[in-house]
């Protein structure tokens, strides 16, 4: 009898001895697996180097109360890169929006509404700039390869 128990355990330890060195070949084959679609869908991004290019307008408009025609103007320049600066960030990175409403016997007595946007644009150049009866407008363009764009927004 205890023969036979013993042949019993002894049976059971080979079977899951073996079991797991079947379940450690299937897990080895998935990891290779999935390091090899890995390495796949790494080098489809970088044999494909398009470039993605991001276009704006942006718009400046001269103080009043400024000193002399030129300070208007350098100064409605600041502001319409500042917008295309703005515009970028929104189209790269997103924006957030706040909004508050106020209603006071059941009418709408006050609504704000407020965006802000951060980012790190670098790169982009002013490729056209024009300034006619006090608003400056310029063109703001940033080109990056595709590979570079899913480095820093593949999130």
């Amino acid at each position: 009898m205890k023969k036979w128990i013993a042949f019993v355990v002894m049976g059971a330890s080979i079977s899951l001895m073996l079991s797991g060195c079947v379940a450690s070949q299937s897990q080895e084959t998935a990891e290779k697996a999935a390091q090899k679609a890995l390495a796949d869908q790494k080098m489809a991004y970088t044999t494909n180097d398009a470039e993605k290019s991001f276009v704006v307008y942006g718009e400046g408009i001269a103080p009043q109360n400024t000193i002399s025609p030129a300070q208007a103007m350098a100064l409605a320049k600041r502001a319409a890169i500042t917008d295309g600066y703005r515009q970028l960030g929104e189209k790269l990175y997103g924006a957030k929006i706040n909004a508050t409403d106020t209603i006071k016997d059941a009418a709408l007595k006050d609504s704000r509404i407020t965006s802000n946007v951060k980012g790190v644009i670098k790169d982009a150049a002013v490729t056209d700039a024009m300034f006619k009866d006090g608003l400056y407008t310029v063109r703001m363009e940033v080109t990056m390869s595709t590979r570079r764009w899913h480095e820093l927004f593949a999130y």
